[in-house]
Parts: C-alpha cells; structure tokens; sequence
C-alpha cells in the first residue's frame, strides 16, 4: 500500500489499467489527543475482480469537535482526491466512498443528504455504508495504524 507522495504515480497506475478497472475513493477520521488524522485512499480495484492496489494519504489537523464539520471534512477530502484522478478514469466504474450510515439511529446520518448532494453536485457517484468499503474499511483501518504512530 503505497503512501501518496505524487498523485502522477496514482494517476499512471490508473491509466495502466484495463477500463473494467473500478476506482473507489473514500476518506476516514480517527481522533487522537488533540489531533484529528485523516486517511483518505484510493482503491483501484483491478479489473473488478483481481485483487486491488490502494494508495494513501494521511494528514493531522488540530482536533475538530464538531462531528458535522469532521464528517463534512472527510467528505470533502474524498472529493477532492476523486476531482484530483478523475482526468484518467475514462469508462472505468468510480465511485466516492461515504462513511456516513443511512440508518437515523446512527450520528452520521446527520449529514446525509448534505453529503450526497455535495458529491454529486460535483459530477460524482456516492456511496454510503453498508458498500462503501473505501472509507468503512480499507481508511478505517489505515487511520487505526496512523493514529498509533
């Protein structure tokens, strides 16, 4: 799992794919102390089948405690780092990954419609949990590990 240094190399990856290739993007947050760490990735899943490779980028502000302002914040990033690839996603299936829960019982769900209106107002395709494994899983764990060191 490369570390994002240069967006070129995530861009040439991508290019270097079959167009069955599908890219996910997703962004997570953990608070630590009086930092909040954001992980957004980038998962290109190859040809929809093959296994995947994942890229990542991880950054530590100062503590947000606004659970709205945090949750908005990774969405944010997730877009920006989708706007940021998508010159070479051609046909390829791309989605921005959520990890905002449906389900009002959850916090998260706060910001739902806020979220998905942002992201596709940018001409993407949302996806929230349960399928939105780029932020759910692959940035959950990335973000456990970054917030360790």
């Amino acid at each position: 799992m490369p570390l994002i240094k240069d967006m070129e190399e995530v861009k040439e990856f991508i290019k270097s794919t079959s167009e069955r290739t599908a890219v996910y993007v997703g962004c997570d947050s953990r608070q630590v102390r009086e930092k909040t760490v954001f992980v957004t990735v980038v998962v290109v899943h190859i040809d929809s089948c093959r296994g995947a490779k994942i890229f990542w980028r991880t950054e530590r502000v100062k503590r947000i405690r606004s659970l709205r302002q945090r949750l908005m914040e990774e969405v944010s990033r997730a877009v920006f780092m989708a706007l940021e690839i998508s010159e070479v996603i051609g046909n390829r299936p791309f989605e921005v990954h959520l990890d905002i829960n449906p389900n009002p019982e959850h916090n998260s769900s706060v910001i739902l419609k806020e979220a998905i209106g942002y992201v596709l107002a940018q001409g993407l395709k949302p996806v929230v949990k349960p399928r939105s494994i780029a932020a759910t899983t692959v940035a959950d764990y990335i973000t456990g590990m970054a917030s360790l060191g």
